[in-house]
C-alpha cells in the first residue's frame, strides 16, 4: 500500500501535485512561525525518543518538510553524516508523501514499494520499513511527519500504529503551542490564554497516558499509593496527597506518615467523618474549592486540620472495587479555586486505574499468603536423630509466591532388622513445573514416597520407588520429574550405610572427612513419563565413614541458562571441598548464596553430617 489513512483509505501520493502542496504559502508560513530548523530541539528529541522506545525501532524522527528539504528538529538513531546535518534533500524524503496525501504512510519494505523504491534514503540512510503520521497545525496544514524507521522489513501492528498516532497527536499539540506562541506576540493576552489551555490539555493527556501505564507492574498496596503520588504531582501539583485504604474488616487504614494523622486535631474516631471516608460512602468525587465550602460540609475538627495544613482547596476521590470501596485519595492545595472540571476528570481517571491496581495487589497478597502457608505446611521439619546433623535450604523460582516443585525430605522409618537402631529415609526431588500446581503435586508425591517407605521397611529404595510409580500411574497423579530416594541404616558399630536409587536426578555428593568429594553419579531414567513406565530401578550401596557429609541438591543449584551443567557441578564440588569442615547449615547456605543467588529454577540444598 502507498498511504493509509485513519479509516483505511488509500491514496496514491504520486497523483498529487507535489509542488503545490509543499510550496503552499500558508503551510510554509506556519513552518517558519514554529521557529524550528535543523537545530536540535529538546522537546521534539523527547518525542522521537518516545517513539523509539514505544515501537522498539532503531530510528525515529520529527520531520518538518520544507519546499526543498526536510529538517529533523527531533531525531534519534539516525546514522552519520545525517545525524549531524539533521536534514536531507527531498530526494531522501519519505515524509514528503505524508504531507502530500495528508494521511499516514505505512510501508513494510520500501525496496519493493512502487512509491519509494527509488528513494535515495534506502541505500544512504538504510530506510526499509517506515511508518509516518501527519503533524498538523490548528488549521489542518500538514507540517511534516512523526515517523518510525526500521532497517529491515517490518509488518507494523495495529497496536504500534495506534501508539505512533497518539504520540503524533501529542507532538502536533506541541507544534501548535509554538505557533500559538508566535501569534501571541501580537496579541499578548490571547497568547497567554491559549498557551495555558494548550499546556494544561497537553499535560493532562500526558498524565492520563502515564496513568494508563503506571500501575501495570504494581504488586503491593504501597506500590499503588506511591504511583498515585507520583502521578498527581506531574500536572496537578497538589501541596498535599493522602490516601486511605480499607482493611478486611472495613476499617480505615491511614499511612503513618500522613500529615493528617500527625495534625493536633486528628483522632482515629475522626477518620470516619473526613472527606476521605465520605467519598467512599457516597461513591462520589468531593470538591471543595475554598475553605468556606469545606467548612460548610465538614465537622469543625476537620476544618481545623485543613487550616493546620494550610490548605484552601480539597478534592476527595473514591477508589471503587467490585465488592465496595477499596479506599480513597485526597488532594489539597494552598490556594483556592485551583481545580478545573477537566482536572476532576483526570483525578477520577487516576483513581480508576489505581483502584484496579489496588484490587489486583490485594488479590496477589492474599494469594501469596495462601501460598506461603501451603509451602510452609509441605516443607519438611528435619527430624532429630542421634549421630546425624541435618540442614536444608529451599529457594523457589517464583519468589513472590515462594512455592515450587522441588523438595527435600527426611523421615525416621523402622529399622529393617533391629528396632533399637536408627533408620532414616531421605529424598530430594524435582516435580516438573513451578508455582502452586507443581507444589501441590510435589506434596502428594513426597508423602506417598514417605508412606511407602514406612510400610515396607525391609524393601530396598528401588522397590519403594517402583511402588510409588505404580500408584502415581494408577491414581493419575501426574507427577513427573527426578528424585534420589535413599535409606540410611545404622549399623551395630554405630556407623551408617547408605542405599539409594536415582531416577534421573543430579548425583548426590559424599563429602569425606578429609575434604574429598565423591560424586555418586549412577542413575536410572526419570519417573512419571510414558517412555519410562516399567523401567528397572537400580540400588546402590555405600558405607559412610564417620565425619562424612551427604549432600543432596536439585538442578537449579548447578544448571543455569548459558552455562554447562558440568561446570556448575564442578563449582559445587570445589565449594564443598573448601567448606567440608563447616557446620551443615553454613554448607547449604553458602552453596545457595554463592552458586544460585538469582536462579531461574527452584533450588534445594540438603546436607547430612554423620558423627
Amino acid at each position: 500500500m502507498t498511504g493509509q489513512g485513519e479509516g483505511g483509505r488509500v491514496r496514491d501520493a504520486s497523483s498529487v501535485d507535489g509542488c503545490a502542496e509543499l510550496c503552499d504559502p500558508e503551510r510554509l508560513r506556519a513552518l517558519e512561525h514554529t521557529g524550528l530548523t535543523a537545530e536540535p530541539d529538546e522537546r521534539l528529541d523527547g518525542f522521537a525518543a518516545w517513539v523509539r522506545e514505544a515501537l522498539a525501532v532503531p530510528v525515529a524522527l520529527v520531520s518538518l518538510v520544507q519546499a526543498d528539504a526536510q529538517v529533523f528538529p527531533g531525531m534519534t538513531g539516525l546514522p552519520e553524516p545525517w545525524a549531524t546535518k539533521r536534514s536531507t534533500p527531498l530526494s531522501h524524503s519519505f515524509c514528503q508523501h505524508v504531507v502530500l496525501t495528508t494521511e499516514p504512510l505505512v510501508i513494510t519494505d520500501a525496496r519493493e514499494h512502487p512509491l519509494v523504491r527509488d528513494n535515495l534514503a534506502i541505500p544512504e540512510l538504510g530506510v526499509v520499513a517506515y511508518a509516518g503520521m501527519p503533524l498538523t497545525d490548528a488549521t489542518g496544514n500538514v507540517l511534516g511527519s512523526l515517523c518510525a524507521i526500521d532497517s529491515t522489513p517490518r509488518d507494523w501492528t495495529d497496536t504500534e500504529l495506534t501508539s505512533l498516532r497518539r504520540i503524533a497527536a501529542a507532538c502536533a499539540t506541541d507544534l501548535r503551542l509554538r505557533l500559538a506562541t508566535y501569534d501571541a506576540g501580537r496579541e499578548e493576552v490571547r497568547r497567554d490564554r491559549i498557551e495555558a489551555v494548550q499546556q494544561r490539555s497537553f499535560h493532562r493527556s500526558q498524565t492520563l497516558l502515564l496513568a494508563s501505564q503506571a500501575f501495570t507492574d504494581t504488586t503491593e498496596v504501597d506500590d499503588v499509593l506511591a504511583r498515585i503520588r507520583a502521578l498527581v504531582h506531574t500536572e496537578l501539583r497538589p501541596d498535599y496527597v493522602g490516601a486511605v485504604v480499607l482493611d478486611d474488616q472495613h476499617r480505615i487504614i491511614r499511612l503513618a506518615d500522613d500529615p493528617v494523622a500527625l495534625a493536633p486535631a486528628h483522632t482515629p474516631d475522626l477518620d470516619a467523618h473526613l472527606p476521605s471516608a465520605r467519598a467512599m460512602r457516597e461513591a462520589a468525587i468531593l470538591h471543595y474549592p475554598d475553605r468556606q465550602a469545606f467548612d460548610a460540609a465538614n465537622p469543625p475538627a476537620a476544618a481545623a486540620i485543613m487550616r493546620h495544613l494550610g490548605l484552601h482547596s480539597v478534592v476527595a476521590v473514591p477508589l471503587p472495587g467490585s465488592d465496595g470501596p477499596l479506599g480513597s485519595i485526597v488532594l489539597g492545595w494552598k490556594i483556592p479555586n485551583v481545580v478545573e472540571a477537566e482536572d476532576l476528570l483526570t483525578i477520577a481517571t487516576i483513581g480508576g486505574y489505581a483502584s484496579q491496581a489496588l484490587a489486583r495487589a490485594r488479590l496477589l497478597q492474599h494469594r501469596i499468603s495462601v501460598a506461603h502457608a501451603l509451602q510452609n505446611a509441605m516443607l519438611t521439619t528435619l527430624p532429630t536423630v542421634d549421630g546425624l546433623r541435618m540442614a536444608a535450604r529451599y529457594a523457589p523460582a517464583d519468589s513472590r509466591e515462594h512455592v515450587g516443585g522441588d523438595w527435600y525430605d527426611a523421615a525416621p522409618v523402622p529399622h529393617p532388622t533391629h528396632p533399637e537402631r536408627h533408620a532414616l529415609v531421605v529424598s530430594a526431588g524435582d516435580i516438573i513445573g513451578h508455582a502452586l500446581d507443581a507444589a501441590t503435586v510435589m506434596g502428594q508425591a513426597r508423602s506417598m514416597l514417605r508412606q511407602t517407605a514406612w510400610d515396607h521397611p525391609a524393601d530396598p529404595p528401588s522397590a519403594l520407588l517402583r511402588a510409588f510409580e505404580t500408584a502415581n500411574h494408577g491414581l493419575h497423579l501426574g507427577a513427573r520429574g527426578t528424585t534420589v530416594l535413599a535409606r540410611l541404616t545404622e549399623t551395630a558399630a554405630g556407623t551408617w550405610t547408605l542405599s539409594w536409587t536415582n531416577a534421573g536426578h543430579p548425583p548426590p555428593i559424599l563429602l569425606l572427612p578429609d575434604g574429598t568429594a565423591d560424586l555418586l553419579h549412577d542413575h536410572d531414567a526419570l519417573f512419571g513419563f510414558t517412555a519410562t513406565t516399567g523401567v528397572s530401578r537400580t540400588d546402590h550401596h555405600r558405607h559412610i565413614p564417620s565425619g562424612s557429609t551427604l549432600f543432596l541438591y536439585t538442578d537449579g543449584l548447578v544448571e543455569h541458562r548459558g552455562h554447562d551443567i558440568d561446570a556448575g557441578t564442578d563449582a559445587l564440588l570445589s565449594l564443598l571441598r573448601h567448606l567440608h569442615d563447616r557446620p551443615v547449615q553454613e554448607l547449604v547456605d553458602q552453596a545457595v548464596d554463592r552458586l544460585a543467588p538469582d536462579a531461574p529454577d527452584d533450588v534445594v540444598a540438603f546436607a547430612i553430617r554423620f558423627a
